[in-house]
């Protein structure tokens, strides 16, 4: 099998964006659920303007899923590096917090360790992502569904003047920088470092971009547009995650709405209650 890279990166222009393959993606004519909106024609700059992908359909999932839990590989590790654990170290609880609610399965922080050096380039004081992605797949779990390296370090590729993260679905770990992500917005922040974490985890499980709905795993160009984008995830990736890790979506959305309101995500909160008064 081809290993498949997932890249979060920002290219020459300066626009980040998420390397995803592209098929098919469910018919357009159904009206969507209460609570979910469909994407629109596309606008310059957007991502779906400039990669024009197929997008994935629940089948397309099931026949090509590389990453499910399983009863040997359950566990979500998330991995702080270097002076990630003391920097980010309330961020990194939440995070596991999250993975948990999100989706579905025990997620552990892992004792932190050194930032791997020979990833580091001193000309650019950055690491190289792609390098540092086969450093932690040395290290992955026997028992881990993911394993997701966090830094306080800022990341990039080849060609690439920096990147957010790198992921390989086929060992089943992803490297993630929150540095580019800082704002003194702590209530953004928050969002945008969980979003990450889903989307990103989301491709480590398979599920490609979202081309159909306003959703998590919708591509995005740039950060403005990703801060656009909800929390949740649409009908059809939420019926994929639920074939993967096997939650009630039900008593989901419960502990959803307890972890949005017991962090001030009232937004996210409110658009939950919604859902379970109209499942």
């Amino acid at each position: 099998m081809t290993p498949r890279l997932y890249i979060v990166m920002i290219l020459a222009t300066g626009l980040p964006m998420t390397i995803a393959c592209s098929k098919s993606e469910t018919p357009q004519t159904a009206a969507p659920p209460a609570g979910f909106e469909r994407l629109g024609p596309p606008k310059p700059g957007e991502w779906l303007y400039t990669f024009k992908e197929d997008g994935q359909s629940f089948e397309q999932y099931a026949a090509s899923c590389a990453n499910r839990l399983t009863l040997e590989r359950p566990v979500f590790y998330i991995q702080p590096l270097g002076d990630a654990g003391g920097k980010y170290g309330p961020t990194l609880a939440l995070m596991r917090e999250y993975a948990e609610v999100f989706f579905g399965v025990q997620a552990k922080v892992s004792e932190p360790i050194p930032m791997f050096e020979n990833g580091y380039v001193s000309q650019r004081r950055q690491h190289n992502s792609t390098m540092l992605i086969g450093q932690l797949a040395e290290r992955v779990p026997k028992d881990a569904l993911v394993y997701v390296g966090i830094t306080g370090e800022d990341l990039f590729a080849k060609g690439l003047n920096f990147v957010f993260g790198e992921g390989s679905l086929v060992n089943r770990c992803g490297i993630y920088s929150l540095v580019r992500y800082r704002t003194e917005d702590e209530a953004l922040f928050k969002r945008r470092a969980l979003k990450l974490m889903a989307h990103e985890v989301g491709h480590i499980l398979s599920i490609e971009h979202c081309i159909t709905f306003k959703c998590v795993m919708q591509g995005a160009n740039s950060l403005d547009e990703d801060d656009r984008h909800p929390m949740h995830l649409c009908p059809v990736d939420l019926e994929k995650l639920k074939w993967n890790t096997g939650f009630d979506p039900m008593e989901r959305y419960r502990k959803l709405e307890a972890f949005y309101r017991r962090h001030g995500l009232v937004t996210e909160a409110t658009w939950v209650a919604d859902r379970l008064r109209s499942p």
